[in-house]
């Protein structure tokens, strides 16, 4: 499992070095995540060429020959891969968070797992075939399952191995939190994809029509995460979606966390944000014994016995 480090650039800005990273890694170098950081290239042949960026990522997918872009008929279309590398690998961290929590499993009065939404417990592979590797807010929102304000059903799976560990964590006794930066207007359609639709209260989507194509609308089937106040938005759920800037809650505005970015009146980064909202959790007398997530600001900042990072060589999020 890599371990953690301070990264700090955009999500599409490090796309180029993180595969540089993977490229080396795989060539048995280890790569410590400080390789992340950027510089500017003096020659060509020191930036891996962008194609053949793409194909490695998607043959570690499992998808070699699939196509990126929309329409029908494109790679977005096709079911993530369960037999490839990055199912192996994902389901790899899986075992090993599994056998953690149950040796700690009733060490503590109550104990507590967190997960990151996107590319922890769901899988985006599909939306990054869609868009080239170039994020849009509006085409995502309609995987996330919005098509304006309105639910029109979700499109990521399940990441391999964390729906069974999700569910051998929840007949463990474990509570079970999700902390995610999708905002407060996705959290309801985020329920539905986490567990279902009709347990976000929402009708009952069967299917998604999206680019010319008609694919399955995916309810991954996770536990119902634990009920807890999030302090905003009035939603008691155990979801914490990241709340709009003028609604952080108060358990935030510390100078440890988001007090800064409150009195600018501007958005709290990811790291206090998730790391404040952990302390939170703890403070009501959870005990977090794992912090699951894709991207080192999941993990960093406290808060937590110990922590899973899930592979995702698509993007890097500060």
């Amino acid at each position: 499992m890599v371990q953690l480090a301070s990264l700090r650039h955009s999500r599409r800005a490090a796309f180029v070095v993180l595969g540089l990273a993977l490229v080396l890694a795989t060539a048995g170098i280890a790569v410590a995540a400080s390789t992340s950081r950027t510089f500017t290239p003096q020659k060509a042949d020191q930036i891996t060429n962008l194609d053949n960026l793409r194909q490695q990522i998607k043959n570690y997918y499992g998808t070699p020959g699939a196509s990126s872009g929309s329409g029908a008929t494109a790679g977005w279309t096709l079911p993530l891969n369960l037999d490839s590398n990055y199912a192996r690998e994902a389901e790899s961290v899986a075992s090993q968070a599994e056998q953690w929590l149950k040796a700690r499993a009733h060490k503590s009065a109550k104990p507590a797992i967190v997960f990151d939404v996107d590319d922890t417990t769901l899988t985006t592979w599909n939306y990054e075939l869609f868009s080239n590797w170039d994020y849009n807010p509006g085409t995502n929102a309609v995987f996330v399952g919005l098509t304006g304000t309105t639910f029109t059903g979700n499109l990521f799976p399940a990441t391999p191995g964390m729906l069974d560990l999700a569910e051998a964590a929840h007949k463990l006794g474990y509570a079970i939190f999700w902390i995610t930066g999708r905002g407060d207007s996705q959290h309801q359609a985020t329920i539905a994809n986490l567990v279902s639709d009709t347990a976000a209260g929402l009708a009952d989507i069967t299917s998604v029509t999206y680019s010319g194509a008609t694919l399955p609308e995916i309810d991954a089937g996770y536990p119902m995460p634990t009920a807890i106040d999030v302090g905003h938005g009035g939603f008691t759920d155990g979801l914490f979606t990241k709340p709009s800037v003028g609604f952080y809650p108060a358990y935030l505005n510390k100078a440890e966390f988001c007090a800064s970015a409150i009195a600018a009146n501007a958005s709290c980064a990811t790291i206090p944000y998730k790391s404040g909202t952990r302390a939170y959790i703890e403070s009501q007398g959870y005990d977090i014994v794992a912090d699951f997530g894709d991207q080192y600001s999941d993990l960093i900042g406290g808060y937590t016995d110990r922590t899973f990072k899930m592979p995702n060589p698509n993007y890097y999020l500060p």
